[in-house]
């Protein structure tokens, strides 16, 4: 399982496999330069012999839900703040046709917050559809509600998910992967889209609040 927290290893599955997320996937923007050059993962390691204790087991597991968490509290919280600090006018600025827009990029990552961890078994809520959200990708109000609802269900996807579940193999669009691959991925695919958020606000005149709040301390 240790192999999992080389990071490498979790974006170019995350790179490779989110292209089939929706549609708008196919967009020029979701097309990533590197995603050719990434070698295919190798196959999940063997499973632990009889001497592995327990103990062990469950600290590496908890290693990885912590590592998981502190990947994810950073984009969860900046893009929240991005999507409160943007015009409503905006969520459909695009910087380019066929391009996503604002408010699609927010809705993609909400989409994939609900998409990933049904590859460990958790589905999307009762009437929760995520190939359907970029329709509301210019309604600001829909759009930060959906993204702040869809990190709270992959805080309990993730806290839900059994120590002996994450290194279950899975098949990731064809490749070879464990559960805790998928989860450290979350974070990943989180942070992508936030430097794509960040730069369409700088594009728009929109500076980051925490950029705002580190200008404004005093001395500077």
């Amino acid at each position: 399982m240790r192999r999992v927290l080389v990071c490498s290893f979790v974006v170019a599955l995350l790179l490779c496999g989110l292209a089939a997320l929706h549609p708008a996937a196919a967009q020029p923007d979701a097309k990533h330069s590197s995603h050719d050059a990434m070698p295919a993962p190798a196959a999940p390691e063997k499973a632990a012999g009889p001497a592995a204790s327990s103990s062990s087991a469950a600290a590496e597991a908890a290693g990885v839900r912590t590592l998981a968490w502190h990947q994810i509290a950073t984009p969860e919280r900046e893009l929240l703040a991005l999507a409160e600090a943007m015009p409503a006018e905006k969520y459909s600025w695009r910087p380019g046709q066929g391009v996503r827009s604002v408010g699609e990029v927010y809705m993609h990552v909400a989409s994939a917050n609900y998409f990933l961890p049904t590859f460990w078994g958790v589905k999307p809520p009762a009437g929760v559809d995520p190939r359907s959200f970029d329709k509301d990708g210019g309604d600001k109000a829909k759009v930060v509600a959906t993204l702040k609802a869809s990190f709270e269900h992959l805080h309990q996807a993730i806290d839900s998910l059994p120590d002996a579940d994450l290194g279950k193999p899975v098949d990731f669009f064809g490749r070879k992967a464990q559960v805790a691959d998928i989860v450290l991925g979350t974070a990943s695919h989180a942070h992508e889209h936030l430097g794509q958020a960040i730069a369409y606000a700088r594009m728009n005149g929109v500076v980051p609040p925490w950029s705002a709040a580190e200008n404004q301390r005093p001395g500077r």
